[in-house]
């Protein structure tokens, strides 16, 4: 388990399905975790879409990314272990280009970029690898270790938390936006992002606090 300043449960384990490019607020609440454990093997469900699409903003503003999945005999019976990822459109070249667009300008992007470029090859046939392989990316980027024990109790749910303002490279064009993909953090903020996470969490504990008065 790691000892980072920004864990608030130690001793609770924080399970999530995959994410592809996940949120700001899924990775302030890993951050607050002593384990995560990023589960593919329960069932795809077609309605959560955050395991195939992000969304980033760029020069023309909020834009959604989405990989496309080759269609299974059954959807309802496919693990996310087994879910792959199509080639149709040739979609990692469209994604890295919006990715490049997006935020070739923020002060951090060149620092990061060859570390994530690899998930965007286009060779990459299960979607929980792409996920798996964009995620570990962003935790080194953002400092979190966590353990990866399955130990009780078991949170399965991202706590509301506050959104906090930081610097948005496309600030002054469209105002701060909150709930992007967590690269929008990275890219923008580089090594003071952990700051931004400990801060949303500090607006979860003000909450709770306040709840308990």
């Amino acid at each position: 388990m790691s000892d980072s300043p920004l864990i608030r449960y130690p001793d609770r384990t924080l399970v999530l399905a995959p994410a592809y490019c996940g949120s700001i607020y899924r990775y302030a609440a890993m951050a607050m975790y002593g384990n995560v454990i990023i589960d593919t093997s329960r069932r795809f469900n077609k309605r959560e879409k955050e395991c195939h699409r992000c969304t980033i903003e760029g020069p023309n503003g909020l834009q959604r990314l989405t990989v496309p999945l080759e269609k299974p005999q059954q959807w309802h019976s496919t693990l996310l272990d087994d879910v792959k990822v199509s080639t149709h459109g040739e979609w990692w070249h469209v994604h890295w280009g919006a990715i490049e667009s997006a935020y070739g300008r923020t002060p951090y992007f060149e620092y990061y970029a060859d570390e994530l470029l690899p998930a965007f090859s286009g060779k990459i046939e299960q979607l929980a690898e792409l996920d798996g392989m964009i995620h570990s990316f962003c935790m080194k980027a953002l400092g979190i270790s966590p353990g990866t024990t399955l130990s009780e109790p078991v949170d399965r749910a991202i706590p509301p938390m506050a959104d906090i303002p930081y610097y948005q490279v496309w600030d002054k064009r469209y105002g701060f936006m909150p709930g992007l993909s967590v690269l929008d953090l990275i890219f923008n903020m580089g090594p003071e992002s952990p700051l931004v996470l400990k801060k949303m969490a500090d607006s979860l504990l003000s909450h709770e606090d306040n709840h308990r008065i």
